[in-house]
């Protein structure tokens, strides 16, 4: 624990020096990076060694106050949580300091790098609390602190707007979560986590408790129809912050949905019925929303609710394997989501800071002004190619090895459990399937017109790759991508052991193997094909090595000169899919009439409106508005019709009170 706490000390002391040397730049600059670099290295550790010899680890200063106690700890589940999270900080960290370098001269980073370190510390506070009202200290703490990285570019009415959605959706989860605290406290006579695991809850209460907490954290995870914040929040900040939000922040909605599963443990089978098909309805309607999206930022974020979606769905089948008294399901179930937390943080933070590296070079995020990038921005274009690879669950990526975990909870379900969770079973399995699908056909799109082809922009322009100190962090993020799809073994047992510590059973003997012999037989039949491709590629090349090659023009029908208007845009290239899926979208295509018998040029556009913003959300801020319009001569300004107000509120209490 001594180790989790310098690196903690470490990021406070250095936001604070930050914010006083402000104005040095460059000491500010260094100070930041290396107390980033040590605070993750230092937390690392200790999240490792928890994994690594299952020994939870406990700081009790024994701080009292009425109802609890405020302390701290790190199981199994908060040092897997912990691990995914300093390995995003660090590589966003790193990449952030490189992508604001140009805005040194325009403003002072010192208090973005020291909101950056508040951010980081009160997650770290959130994972380790084992007290409610420290939890949520801690949440508000890194709510508060996500608003102010998202709003980095106040300037832009939009960036506002965005933070302002964000704040009015995460207070409005916070509201639930802190009814939800109370009355587990009320029941349990205690704050402390601990002896609320002690107490049982009885059903009906149960379930209240679970609608409350799926408000609560699915408005930070993103949970449709709850994730109205995150289309708008993501590509209004920079880069690495939106990396931060879909890596970590939403993942901490995550990792408070599974300690309040840990907590209350005995759950109906409706709850995990319930949960897994808001994961199929996020996860498809995810993907679908962003096929329909061609500012690439925007993409991503729908993205990032498709794989809660998925991290969900193995949740549900967690839950439903418990109430079925199948543990292997629920182990593999809880295993598969877990995984699948820190594969997408991994891949998506990847995702994101190659995102940034183009809209940094490019000065646009919109897709359909791309095109032609991969041979200006190798790099940039490779490692999104990775990224597109693992979030596609594509083999030897490791988006493959988590959906490969789901997959086999949601198999076990059908063949172990009662007519109700076998449908609800194939449900998930035909959700996945469809997720995976439509996500290939979404980032064909996405890297087709980004890299592939000629440049739509109608200037002729000459980009430059980004520098080492933003594509260092990009290729670490990479390494692990393929690591895990290649040597799966370390992440499969810790993921394990953080499903133990919630099942509160230990993991059965042999369950690794049962999971990984499968996954490195197909790893094998497919490294074999690769091996196969190889020699005939090699072979293809000797024996046309002493022949002459002429380079040319692809064909395009007899066309002298292909231009870049022969191209499938973002928009003609998702059109079909999205006509499909139309009764389920609000898929607007939209076209210019032509003025004159002879147009010379005319455009074309379509767009996938957000159902649950336009609505729902919008219509009720509107009758939110017109009331506050009617109720408005209650704030009068008058400083004596304030007093009577007063002077009403404290004679209605004493009434009250003498009753």
């Amino acid at each position: 624990m001594n180790l989790f706490l310098t690196s903690w000390y470490v990021l406070m002391a250095a936001s604070f020096l930050m914010l006083l040397s402000a104005r040095v730049k460059k000491i500010c600059g260094y100070l930041f990076l290396s107390s980033l670099i040590f605070s993750c290295l230092t937390g690392l550790v200790s999240a490792i060694h928890v994994l690594c010899f299952n020994t939870p680890e406990v700081f009790r200063p024994h701080w009292q106050f009425p109802f609890g106690e405020f302390y701290i700890g790190i199981d199994a589940l908060s040092a897997f949580f912990l691990l995914l999270f300093f390995v995003l900080m660090l590589a966003a960290g790193i990449y952030g300091y490189g992508y604001l370098r140009d805005y040194a001269g325009k403003r002072s980073l010192g208090a973005h790098y020291c909101l950056y370190h508040w951010l980081s510390a009160s997650i770290m506070l959130t994972l380790v609390a084992k007290n409610a009202v420290l939890f949520l200290i801690g949440w508000e703490l890194m709510t508060v602190s996500a608003y102010f990285l998202i709003t980095f570019y106040d300037e832009k009415e939009s960036v506002r707007k965005a933070g302002y959605i964000y704040l009015i959706a995460t207070h409005t989860g916070t509201f639930c979560l802190l009814a939800m605290f109370l009355l587990m406290g009320s029941r349990a006579g205690s704050m402390n986590f601990d002896q609320m695991m002690a107490v049982p809850f009885s059903p009906s209460l149960v379930v209240v408790l679970f609608i409350l907490a799926l408000i609560g954290f699915g408005v930070k995870a993103g949970f449709i129809p709850l994730h109205i914040w995150l289309p708008h929040a993501h590509p209004a900040a920079p880069s690495h912050i939106s990396a931060l939000l879909s890596g970590a922040v939403i993942k901490i909605g995550i990792y408070g949905l599974i300690r309040f599963i840990l907590i209350v443990k005995h759950f109906p089978l409706g709850c995990g019925i319930l949960l897994l098909v808001i994961g199929a309805v996020s996860g498809v309607g995810g993907v679908l929303y962003a096929l329909g999206q061609h500012e690439i930022k925007k993409l991503l974020a729908y993205h990032s609710i498709e794989n809660i979606g998925i991290i969900t769905l193995g949740l549900g089948m967690g839950m439903m394997g418990q109430a079925f008294n199948q543990d292997t399901v629920a182990f593999i179930g809880y295993a598969g989501a877990l995984l699948h937390v820190f594969n997408h943080a991994v891949f998506k933070g990847l995702l994101f800071l190659s995102a940034g590296s183009v809209i940094r070079t490019t000065h646009t995020g919109e897709i359909d002004h791309m095109g032609g990038l991969l041979k200006m921005l190798p790099w940039t274009g490779y490692l999104f190619l990775v990224g597109s690879l693992s979030i596609c669950g594509l083999p030897f990526f490791n988006g493959f090895i988590s959906e490969w975990l789901v997959y086999q909870a949601l198999l076990g379900g059908v063949f172990h459990f009662d007519i109700h969770g076998i449908i609800f079973s194939c449900l998930g399995v035909a959700s996945l399937a469809l997720i995976g699908g439509l996500a290939a056909y979404c980032f064909a799109k996405a890297f087709g017109a980004i890299f592939l082809g000629k440049n739509r922009s109608k200037e002729d322009c000459h980009y430059k790759e980004s520098s080492f100190v933003l594509c260092g962090p990009m290729v670490g993020l990479a390494v692990i991508c393929a690591w895990i799809g290649l040597f799966p073994s370390m992440m499969v047992s810790f993921s394990l052991q953080a499903a133990q510590a919630i099942m509160g059973i230990t993991v059965p003997l042999g369950m690794e193997e049962t999971i990984l012999d499968p996954l490195l037989k197909v790893t094998s039949v497919l490294w074999i094909a690769v091996f196969i491709f190889a020699i005939l590629f090699i072979l293809k090349k000797s024996l046309l090595k002493t022949r002459p090659v002429r380079e040319t023009e692809t064909w395009s029908c007899g066309y002298a000169m292909p231009s870049s208007r022969m191209q499938y845009t973002a928009s003609s290239f998702a059109a079909p899919v999205l006509r499909i899926f139309r009764t389920l979208l609000v898929f607007q295509i939209k076209t210019p009439k032509p003025k004159k018998h002879f147009p010379a040029e005319t455009s074309l556009s379509s767009s996938v409106l957000d159902a649950s913003e336009y609505l729902f959300f919008r219509p009720i801020l509107y009758l939110i508005k017109k009331l506050s319009r009617k109720l408005n001569w209650i704030q009068s300004g008058h400083t004596q019709r304030y007093l009577l107000y007063i002077f009403f509120f404290l004679l209605t209490l004493l009434i009250w009170k003498l009753h």
